[in-house]
């Protein structure tokens, strides 16, 4: 079933440059009706929902169950040899005599037409063809890659899929720092208003921070910019009506890294694969062709069983005839010579051989080497959300002491604000860590070919 999401993209895009008044206030004017039109008309959507459309709409998916099934077609056509083949055929011939010299007294002269009916009904079973009887396995074979590299297509299609959504969460994460940045700028622009008012401190205080809000709002814009270039990459799964993806942020879970690594090791690696399954059903299928190349420099042997109905009316002599015959017959067949065909067909089959197993050599490697990498990254990300997650803690503790020196009149508004967004700030920093961390386990899962978009759906949302 098809899931229509409804839903309107409507996002403005603004540059700015420098700190002009003017510029930056037809800027943060344009932003903040891109975004108010956007939050109102707004469509969200899930991984599984996501998924689901991308089922309907990529195209390569209908080409993968097509190939398969030419896979299967080929294997009832090798299948197919092996089978006896049987044959009627229909002979009907009108013949005209005539006799123009002869010494026969009898017969000087004459003339006569009549027809022939002939039916001929023939079996033909082959006893023993290498070359035949080896096209099976093959075919079987084959079948096996085209499934092997059906799995490794639609992997990729998934893991491009998750990494599409995976960056529209990270430029909405981006968009939101920016407009927590605009809310405290625009804070503390205001406290030092009332500040200038109250002649506590100099204007240029002020315009400073009403630079640094002019700033923030440029910021917002480019990380519009970025979402809704995130968005555009997600369009070839989904269609233009998602306006956004459903992700928890903080409140996605992220793995332990020893059970992870526990569950999929290097040694499981090597035999679950994708792709290095693929590389080995390659080498089964250059094998299996070796096979078959061999097969022709053996004999054939086929047994054959015919069965004929000869009418005939009349002739010039008078009289017709019907004749029936039956003939059973062994033929064996063994080609001597026919110019190095089958010593060329060998060495093609045996260095294909050898390129298959250079190709598994290939792709075991650079699985092995890609597992690797994804592990240590994923240490190094695990460790740097417990950072930032200490680095939270510290400026929670530090905002608590600044409000109470605020409160106690010791500080000016500055500092607190500060504060809180430097918090703030840490806190998007996290789930953006986090997003690594998730995205990077979701590249392990793919290599594994165990990615569950369900359970990944669940994740994003927190539940």
């Amino acid at each position: 079933m098809k899931r229509k999401i409804e839903g309107q993209l409507n996002v403005t895009h603004a540059l700015a440059g420098g700190k002009s008044g003017i510029l930056a206030t037809v800027i943060g004017a344009a932003v903040g009706l891109a975004v108010g039109m956007g939050g109102a008309q707004a469509q969200t959507i899930s991984l599984s929902d996501a998924f689901d459309l991308m089922l309907d709409r990529e195209v390569q998916y209908e080409i993968l169950d097509l190939e398969e099934n030419i896979a299967a077609e080929v294997v009832r056509q090798a299948r197919g040899e092996r089978l006896p083949r049987v044959g009627l055929t229909i002979d009907y011939i009108q013949t005209q005599q005539e006799i123009v010299n002869q010494d026969n007294t009898t017969f000087q002269e004459g003339t006569s037409e009549y027809p022939t009916t002939r039916v001929t009904f023939s079996v033909r079973q082959s006893l023993y063809d290498p070359v035949r009887w080896r096209a099976l396995p093959q075919a079987r074979a084959e079948q096996e890659l085209v499934a092997a590299q059906a799995t490794v297509a639609r992997n990729e299609l998934t893991t491009m899929l998750i990494s599409s959504y995976l960056d529209v969460a990270r430029a909405q994460i981006g968009l939101e720092q920016a407009r927590i940045m605009i809310r405290a700028r625009s804070q503390l622009e205001s406290d030092l208003a009332l500040q200038v008012d109250a002649g506590t401190i100099e204007a240029d205080t002020l315009l400073r921070a009403q630079g640094d809000v002019f700033e923030a709002r440029a910021m917002q814009s480019e990380r519009e910019f970025d979402l809704t270039t995130a968005l555009f990459e997600l369009y070839r799964f989904t269609g233009p009506e998602v306006t956004g993806v459903n992700y928890a942020g903080a409140s996605v879970g992220i793995p332990n890294y020893n059970a992870l690594v526990g569950t999929f090791s290097l040694e499981a690696l090597r035999d679950v694969s994708p792709a290095i399954q693929v590389a080995r059903a390659e080498l089964d299928v250059a094998e299996r062709q070796e096979r078959v190349a061999r097969g022709a420099y053996q004999p054939t042997a086929n047994l054959t069983l015919e069965y004929e109905n000869e009418e005939t009316e009349g002739s010039l002599f008078g009289g017709g005839s019907t004749v029936q015959s039956t003939e059973i017959g062994l033929n064996v067949d063994w080609l001597i010579y026919e110019g190095g065909i089958r010593r060329s067909q060998v060495r093609e089959a045996e260095a294909r051989v050898q390129i298959a197993n250079l190709r598994l050599e290939q792709m075991i490697d650079l699985t092995e080497r890609r597992y690797g990498a994804l592990t240590e990254a994923l240490e190094r990300a695990l460790a740097s959300v417990n950072s930032i997650g200490a680095e939270q803690a510290s400026a929670g503790r530090r905002l608590t002491a600044a409000t109470e020196q605020e409160d106690a009149g010791r500080i000016g508004p500055e500092a607190g604000l500060e504060a809180r967004l430097r918090r703030d700030t840490l806190a998007l920093q996290g789930q953006v860590a986090r997003l690594r961390v998730v995205r990077l386990q979701a590249e392990l899962l793919a290599l594994f070919g165990a990615l569950d978009v369900d359970a990944l759906s669940q994740d994003f949302r927190g539940t």
